[in-house]
Order: C-alpha cells, then structure tokens, then sequence
C-alpha cells in the first residue's frame, strides 16, 4: 500500500516525523479523560464569544480551501474521474499545499471536543465523535507524505463545502435571536451522508478506470468512507426516525463531522451547543 514518500512535501510543517501527529492525538484523548474529571465538580463555562471567534475562523478557512481547490485543480486539467499524482506539474503542488492546510485543520478542530468539556456536554463525547476526529487527522498525515495531490483533492473539496454550511449553522447557534432560523440541521446530516457517498463513488472510480493512482490508499480510503457511513446512518436513524421531530430551539440544535472528508468536521456534536431533545 505505501512506497516511498513524496519528495515534493518533504521539509513541510510537522510532515517529515509521525512523532507530532501522534503526540497530538493521545494529547487530544489525554484532554477528553482529563478535562472531564477537571470540570466534574466546577460550573460549565458560556465560551460564547470564543465560540463565535472558533466558528468563523474554521468558516473562513473552509472557504479559502474550497476556492483554492477549485481553482487548482482547474488549472491543472485535473480529471474528475480518476487524476494521478504527478501529470499536472505546478497546479499538482497548489493542491498539495491547500491539502495541508486540510490535514492541518483537523488539528485544530480537535477544540470541538475540548469546547465540550469545558461546557461540561459530555454526552456529545460520542464514540463516532472521538473516532472521527483522532483518525482522520492521522490519515491525512498519511495522504500528506504519499498522495499529497490528484485523486485525493475531491473528498476535501466536498467536505471544505459542507463545513461552510456547518460551522455557519454553529456560529448562528450561538445567538438565542437566530434559534428560529436554524431548521436545518436535519438537512446538514443527509448532505454529510451524501458526501460520503459521493467521496466513495469518486474513490472506486479510479479503481474501475485506473489511471496509475496507488490502488491500496483507493481501497482503504472507500473502506475508511464506508465506516462514516455506517455511523453516520446511525447517528441519523437514532436522531430523526426513532422519535418525533422536536422544533423547540430554547437550545439550539446542532451537530458535527464528521468529520468531515473528509470532514471533522460531523453532525453527532456541534462545538458548544447542543439540543439536549435530540439526542
């Protein structure tokens, strides 16, 4: 499945060693245990204007990859059904440095959970949540070192998209005035489930026209995809199909990605608030 790594990222911030990516994540498991036996017996903090601040900070950013991909991609002629790794030239490098700042926002959306422990919302510290946000920052240190570029720019693409929507709807709920605008939550799951879907279909593509890109990360990546799925189907059955829809927006509902992409951006958890009905 792995060969050598790519030249072209080598010298990148924290790409060269796994030792800071993994330091990261138990640090991020070591906070959840940790930082809710701090807060057990102190007052949840309102963190409302820090969330504010979080959420469109992550908005902004999920904007520019968006765009960048895009535009890079474009520039490269990439092929949507299946682009190898090094057939674009310049444009190829674009994608990879956008994808870094992708691998390297998961870093930062490790402060969803932290966010839920200091506002003392344990019950959102879900399995699909902690799963999702510790994996994929270390699958794409790996999609980092030894596919930086070609196929692997479509799932972030999709997922730079949906956390616009989403970190836009976390932002929102953060102000009681726009609880009776935020309707949509239902609406984020499925377009979340629509993207795994979409990633998946993108993903297999290369495996039935294959155009030199490595078989191996094809398969674990639809694999990974399709474990999202599961949860996420889970998760959306759970929420909206086993009890009655609820409209009260005293506290807003929200979720999270899952995740996201990938994605950590997900709908089992928002950053700080949460509809206690609808869990």
């Amino acid at each position: 499945m792995f060969g050598p790594r790519d030249a072209r990222v080598r010298g990148w911030f924290m790409l060269d060693s796994c030792l800071p990516t993994f330091l990261f994540t138990v640090l991020y498991l070591l906070s959840i245990w940790l930082g809710n036996k701090y807060m057990k017996n102190r007052p949840a903090l309102p963190l409302r204007g820090v969330l504010t601040l979080y959420n469109l900070g992550i908005t902004l950013l999920s904007a520019y990859m968006l765009v960048e991909l895009i535009l890079s991609s474009w520039e490269g002629g990439y092929n949507l059904q299946c682009q190898a790794l090094t057939s674009a030239g310049e444009a190829d490098i674009r994608v990879a440095k956008v994808l870094w700042w992708y691998y390297f926002s998961k870093l930062i959306e490790f402060l969803d959970t932290i966010f839920f422990v200091l506002r003392k919302k344990t019950s959102q510290i879900t399995f699909l949540h902690v799963y999702h946000h510790a994996s994929m920052f270390n699958i794409w240190w790996c999609v980092l070192n030894w596919i930086p570029c070609g196929q692997s720019f479509f799932g972030p693409t999709l997922n730079s998209f949906i956390h616009i929507l989403m970190y836009s709807y976390y932002g929102l709920s953060v102000f009681p005035s726009m609880h009776k605008y935020l309707w949509w939550k239902k609406y984020l799951t499925q377009a979340q489930l629509v993207q795994f879907v979409l990633t998946i279909t993108h993903t297999m593509s290369a495996v039935v026209r294959p155009c030199g890109f490595p078989l191996g990360c094809l398969i674990f990546q639809s694999s990974y995809m399709l474990t999202l799925v599961i949860l996420f189907l889970n998760f959306y059955v759970q929420t909206y199909r086993k009890k009655p829809a609820k409209t009260d927006m005293e506290e807003p509902p929200a979720g999270k990605e899952v995740k996201n992409g990938f994605s950590k951006a997900y709908l089992t958890a928002t950053n700080g608030v949460i509809n206690k009905k609808v869990q």
